[in-house]
Formats: structure tokens, sequence, C-alpha cells
């Protein structure tokens, strides 16, 4: 059988998916493939809370995605599964020509730098307090790359051994525990919305906060959005009180515990921008 994984071309159409679907599904849960519509849902089709797991292993070994079990749940009628898949292989295509690099020349820095300086200064109207430079002790940049054209950043600072800084923020964690800030997130206008929010933190939790043992990230979030942002609904983030004014307006700090958080399980295309 003819793999569809290789979905770039092969299969361009909502109809298509729904074609691969419905012959899945006929198979997984034994019922005739005509039986099978958009509007069917997966109660109606007899599938069990087994039959959807097995079915949602089968759909990603198919066309190689992911589809986390949280996200699976809320997927209730077929119709609803072929727009989602349509919408991973979308955004797959998408970012299929970007990179995210870990920063340590001067070039990448003044690129970074360029990015935050479009992103904060000339079109949010913020002034941003640029971080220690590649190289230096206890700090880590990461530049997004659409082939060769700087298009986002994020850096990770070490606060552990601050406590000014935590007694500012009224951070709450424990003395010997190690503790990052994310800081200075900036997308491009014209890139955002693509999941390269979520390639950053990925990427920096893998080069960073697992390999160096962060009990605790944190960082600044506008107090407006911090409730209802999908960092608190979907990333484990927890807004702390009280409510802080800072040079940015009225913010909250958000803090996950990082040694317990599973990957991730969403997509998180409103956040694209944090200059605190």
């Amino acid at each position: 059988m003819r793999r569809y994984s290789q979905i770039g071309g092969q299969m361009n159409t909502k109809q298509e998916l729904l074609t691969r679907l419905q012959q899945i599904s006929s198979e997984q849960l034994g019922i005739q493939q005509e039986e099978i519509t958009e509007e069917s849902t997966w109660a109606r089709l007899g599938a069990d809370s087994l039959d959807r797991l097995e079915m949602s292993r089968a759909v990603e070994n198919e066309f190689m995605v992911e589809i986390p079990h949280t996200v699976g749940e809320r997927l209730n009628t077929v119709g609803e599964t072929v727009n989602h898949l349509l919408g991973l292989i979308m955004m797959r295509r998408e970012t299929s020509s970007i990179r995210i690099e870990a920063v340590t020349t001067n070039q990448q820095w003044t690129e970074m730098l360029g990015v935050r300086t479009q992103v904060f200064t000339l079109e949010h109207g913020f002034s941003f307090k640029a971080l220690p430079g590649p190289g230096e002790k206890g700090v880590w940049h990461f530049l997004a790359r659409d082939n060769h054209d700087p298009i986002g950043t994020l850096s990770v600072a070490d606060t552990t051994a601050d406590c000014q800084t935590h007694r500012r923020y009224h951070l709450r964690v424990g003395e010997k525990d190690r503790v990052a800030r994310y800081a200075q997130l900036a997308i491009l206008k014209p890139y955002r919305k693509r999941g390269i929010f979520k390639m950053l933190i990925e990427a920096a939790q893998t080069a960073v906060i697992r390999p160096n043992g962060f009990a605790f990230g944190w960082l600044l979030y506008p107090a407006a959005q911090a409730r209802s942002s999908k960092l608190t609904r979907f990333l484990g983030f927890m807004a702390q009180a009280p409510l802080l004014t800072t040079e940015f307006g009225s913010c909250h700090v958000l803090v996950r515990r990082e040694l317990i958080w599973p990957p991730f399980e969403e997509s998180f295309s409103n956040v694209e921008t944090c200059p605190i």
C-alpha cells in the first residue's frame, strides 16, 4: 500500500484526505466505507475510547503527523478530523524551509537585534534592553530562519542565583531550584501563526532547559492575555499574583515546572511576541 506520508505533493485536496481516512476507518472499525461521511461522529460509527486511540495511531503512522490524545478526544466527527489533518499538513509545508539555530557568532547576534528592533521598537513602540551576547555565561539565544533570512528570536537566561530579580517579580521558587527565564520572543509579522514559536521553545528545551536541569521556567506576560493565553491554557504555565506594573504595562509572571512538563500538544499560533 502506498503511504501518504509524502504529503507535500501526493495529497493536495480535502477530498483525498477524506477518502484515505474513510479507508482507514473502515479497516479499523470493520464497517463499510460508504457508511462513513464527513458528518459522521465517531460515536455513531461505534468507536469507543480504545478504538479512537488505535485510530489515532493508524492515522499518525499513515500521514506521519502527531495527534496527541487530548487533541484527538476533541475531534468528534470525521470532518473535524480531516480538517485537523489538513491544518497539520499545511503547517508542515509552510515551515519546511524554516530552521532554528543556536546563536554563537556576532553576525547572528546582529541579525537577532535587527529582528527585535523591527518587532519591538518599530512595530510596537517598545524600547528593549539587549541581553548579554553569545558566549556570555548563563544566557542562550536562538534564531529562526526562513532559508537564509532571520525571522524570529528567543533567548533563555539563567536566573537561578538572581534573588533580587526573583523578589522583584514575586517569583516563588525553592532556594536550590534551577530557574530559567524565557525572554524577548520576537517573530516578524509575515511569519506569525505558523508554529515558529513552538519551534523556538522546543529548541530551547532540547538544547538548554532539559540538559541543564532547570526546574522552573518563567516569563513576564501582558496581564490582559495572561490567563487566556495558550501558554497558560495548554503549556502548563501558571499566572502568579500579584499584578505587576512594568515599562511594558500591567503584567503577570507566568511560571512552569519544567522537569514534569510533557511535550507539546497544541499549535500555539497566538503567542508571537513578548519583548519582556
